[in-house]
């Protein structure tokens, strides 16, 4: 009886590790369908690298695109588009929580170990009011994807007649942009131009931003802010830490991206303008983990191209569909900065940050550059030096915004993505994957959990510095 009891334990899938492995599974079932011929456009043929980095950018969230023609529209016909969108979706709600959604319909409860996944699938710490939440997540995902449709409809149909053919064409396009929008995915099916093209339209512009802010705040967030009626006095520390920081980043990142790309002409007016506030603002929604762009990024300064791999790598908030650190991390993180200096615990509107969080945050952190700067370093093996493109050339600091925008399942790219090798695309899809899942998932995954040890070695201090 014990033996068989031990050969149970030592076989159980820890829930952690069933959401890595989930999220493979849909990644290899969606790389089958791209890569199958009935997915394609007449004439066209994909490599099965290309099929499974296009399935783990969607799945992913992430938007990176390899197809040699860098367009997703060009390569595949309406069956691969819904593929595609289907992959956007289940990455956004992830794959554990639509696994739950069909137990629940089938019997309508959960067992302590199904629930234990759903609340480590969301990263939440208590199980108060799961099934709740469980629910308005899907309502809150359809409600916005159907009004941000909606509205982009009228805005596609009546506006763009030169670049959307017939209702049918506008509502296809609307559609997958508000679920690409509010999933944090940047993928489109206009070509490999991004919304260049739409760059001047501020209703446009507005509404996904707002489909790509609402993603990546997270269920939590957007629930906790409607239940308490907008009082930010009452609400808890996680919710007032995501809004704070959310705005903070975006109009910091708007302004930052403004000046780094505007500076030159400022004090020489013959220098030619960069971007303009509207699209400055755009860049700095989409940056932390969207991955649509109104701009050209291989025009982009190398200032602001730095600024942007800040961005991503802070990425979204906790609970939402981005990728990314998190914003809550960066706040632990500065909290913690700060009361060195002041000898305060760690505190934040009237609360304390307790010592685990701090930890995890260091912890996170910590893995996050290694498994970057790893891969990167592995991309610097595989390219050697620059790669010649579309009549372009791309160089080291491109490939570490494509890496950074692929941890931070971003989706944005100077355009060199399709050009890199084999090595490179695999270190990408890697990135993305550990991005989605998130890199202390990942490792907690591989070890097993061990008991609180009571003891510890004699203290000594350490020179620092």
């Amino acid at each position: 009886m014990d033996t068989a009891l031990k050969r149970k334990k030592k076989f159980e899938i820890r829930p952690i590790a069933f959401i890595c492995l989930a999220f493979l599974f849909v990644i290899f079932i969606g790389s089958l369908l791209l890569w199958a011929p009935f997915s394609l456009n007449e004439g066209m043929s994909v490599d099965y690298i290309d099929a499974l980095f296009t399935s783990t950018s969607a799945t992913c969230v992430t938007g990176l695109v390899s197809l040699p023609n860098g367009s997703v529209g060009d390569t595949y016909n309406l069956f691969g588009r819904f593929v595609v969108a289907a992959l956007i979706q289940i990455g956004g709600l992830g794959a554990a929580t639509l696994a739950m959604s069909f137990i629940l319909i089938i019997s309508n409860s959960l067992t302590m170990n199904q629930q234990t996944l759903i609340k480590e699938s969301w990263n939440i710490s208590s199980f108060k009011g799961l099934k709740r939440i469980f629910y308005l997540n899907f309502l809150i995902t359809f409600v916005a994807e159907f009004v941000g449709a909606i509205l982009l409809f009228f805005d596609l149909y009546f506006l763009h007649s030169d670049v959307i053919k017939g209702v049918d064409d506008a509502f296809g396009h609307a559609f997958f942009l508000s679920v690409s929008a509010f999933n944090n995915a940047g993928f489109d099916v206009f070509g490999n131009s991004s919304l260049i093209n739409f760059s001047n339209d501020v209703f446009l512009n507005i509404i996904i931003s707002l489909l790509i802010i609402f993603g990546g705040l997270g269920y939590l967030v957007i629930i906790d802010f409607v239940s308490k009626k907008c009082n930010f006095k009452k609400l808890n520390l996680h919710t007032k830490v995501v809004l704070s920081m959310t705005l903070f980043l975006i109009v910091a990142g708007t302004l930052t991206i403004y000046l780094s790309e505007n500076m030159a002409h400022f004090i020489d007016n013959n220098e030619p303008a960069g971007m303009n506030l509207l699209e400055s603002y755009f860049l700095s929604v989409s940056t932390r983990t969207a991955g649509f762009t109104t701009y050209n990024l291989y025009d982009a300064r190398i200032a602001s191209i730095l600024l942007m791999n800040i961005l991503m790598f802070v990425g979204a908030s906790p609970g939402g569909t981005g990728g990314g650190i998190k914003t809550t991390t960066v706040f632990a993180l500065f909290m913690r900065i700060r009361s060195g200096f002041d000898g305060k615990h760690p505190h934040a509107f009237k609360r304390s940050i307790a010592k685990d969080t701090i930890q995890k945050a260091f912890t996170l952190f910590f893995l996050s550059v290694l498994f970057l700067c790893f891969f990167i370093l592995l991309i610097f093996c595989f390219e050697g030096g620059s790669i010649e493109g579309n009549g372009k050339t791309y160089d080291s600091l491109d490939y570490v915004f494509d890496a950074f925008s692929a941890f931070a399942t971003v989706g944005l790219s100077v355009g060199v993505t399709p050009f890199f090798t084999v090595g490179s695309k695999i270190c990408l899809i890697l990135l993305m994957y550990i991005g989605r899942i998130g890199p202390m998932s990942i490792s907690l995954s591989l070890f097993k959990n061990k008991k609180n040890i009571k003891w510890k070695y004699v203290d000594e201090e350490l020179p620092i510095g």
